[in-house]
């Protein structure tokens, strides 16, 4: 009856909104298959020990600290779930295990709710038969964001724009000869937003926090297309290390430290390319000192305590902008009661976040853009 409902209101859907894009070139279903090839590469990281140390460090702080910086409402039972083997890989130090599954985290459970269309990726589209239904609305997915991303774009990129790194053994789509990860549109896009904002500052280099980095996907354009940056991302510690692990392969040339290799002072972290941090640093942060702070939909997967605290750090240390795209009704707190302080941060504007819109036409998703206010 629900494989019946789902049909139904599948071909609704396409025949009410979507036409177009079934009729665009791309809507080869052959496309998917080619999509979820399997490029596994296993990588032996040098940087494996570092990364379980960094972990271990910060879940010893983290078992000490408030509610507010547990695991809580809607990734509780992700982690409980999904995140049980890494937690142990961590514990026991082992950094052969570490790299085994990391080489294909987009692809295992260590990785859910980071990215792909739902919880139930591996059982729909890893398990050796992709379904003629999976495949169309991954495919329908995947048209739509090419054709919003072309559509904020325009011919300002090429798809080769779009290329990053097959770390992770990721799935996505052929267009135009490019392999794409269906995230790099979205991710790509908010890059080059940021950018675009931070540009406006008459700095020599640049600073961005992103509370909630996921795997990395939104830094990697982010650092490869911003000269004289400094990328901060913090997380949770197990996502953290996944973020660490990311942007560690990705940019071996780069100046990279992770949570409790050196002090969190404003000069120390200006020296540093990307610096990966865990959720209980976010207290240690210097005042004041980011440009623009950035976050996608994990604000609004949280408790409202969660919430409640890292907004109040997000106002201490923002200097500039606030950037967020998280739900405005499908959560414990819609994105206008964040409590963003209307005396200190001037919202530029809210507007509807499209990104989704192709999967759910009930979408409750907004993009917000804060100023701070100066006298």
């Amino acid at each position: 009856m629900k494989i019946v409902k789902k049909l139904i209101e599948q071909t609704l859907i396409d025949n009410l909104y979507y036409k177009d894009i079934l009729q665009d070139s791309s809507f080869d279903l052959s496309k998917v298959d080619e999509g979820f090839l399997d490029r596994f590469q296993r990588c032996d990281s040098v940087h494996a020990p570092r990364i379980i140390a960094a972990y271990n460090k910060a879940k010893d702080i983290q078992k000490k600290m408030p509610s507010a910086y547990q695991v809580s409402n809607e990734w509780l039972p992700i982690f409980q779930k999904y995140l049980q083997e890494v937690m142990e890989i961590m514990k026991d130090e082992d950094a052969n295990g570490l790299n085994d599954l990391y080489s294909n985290f987009m692809r295992e459970d260590c990785s859910a709710g980071l990215h792909g269309l739902s919880l139930s990726m591996k059982k729909d589209f890893f398990s050796g038969r992709i379904s003629k239904f999976n495949k169309k609305r991954y495919l329908r997915d995947c048209i739509y964001r090419m054709h919003l991303w072309m559509q904020y774009h325009g011919d300002r990129y090429t798809f080769r724009d779009l290329a990053s790194p097959t770390i992770g053994n990721p799935y996505g789509i052929i267009i135009e000869g490019e392999f794409i990860r269906v995230g790099s549109f979205y991710n790509h896009h908010y890059s080059q937003q940021i950018q675009r904002i931070i540009e406006r500052k008459n700095t020599s280099r640049k600073t961005v926090l992103e509370v909630g980095a996921g795997y990395g996907g939104m830094a990697y354009y982010l650092c490869r297309d911003t000269s004289n940056l400094t990328y901060v991302s913090i997380d949770l510690p197990e996502n953290m290390a996944l973020t660490a692990y990311y942007l560690m392969e990705a940019f071996p040339d780069k100046k990279i430290f992770i949570h409790g290799e050196h002090d969190l002072k404003p000069l120390t972290l200006k020296d540093y390319d990307i610096v990966l941090l865990s959720n209980t640093d976010f207290e240690n942060l210097p005042t004041c000192f980011f440009d623009l702070v950035f976050n996608s939909y994990s604000l609004a997967e949280m408790s409202k305590e969660t919430i409640d605290l890292y907004i109040q750090q997000i106002m201490r240390i923002c200097k500039d902008y606030i950037l967020h795209v998280n739900h405005n009704k499908k959560s414990k707190i819609n994105a206008d009661n964040f409590g963003i302080n209307e005396k200190y941060f001037s919202l530029l504007y809210k507007s509807p976040a499209l990104w989704n819109y192709g999967r759910n036409i009930k979408m409750d998703e907004f993009e917000y853009l804060y100023k701070k206010i100066t006298n």
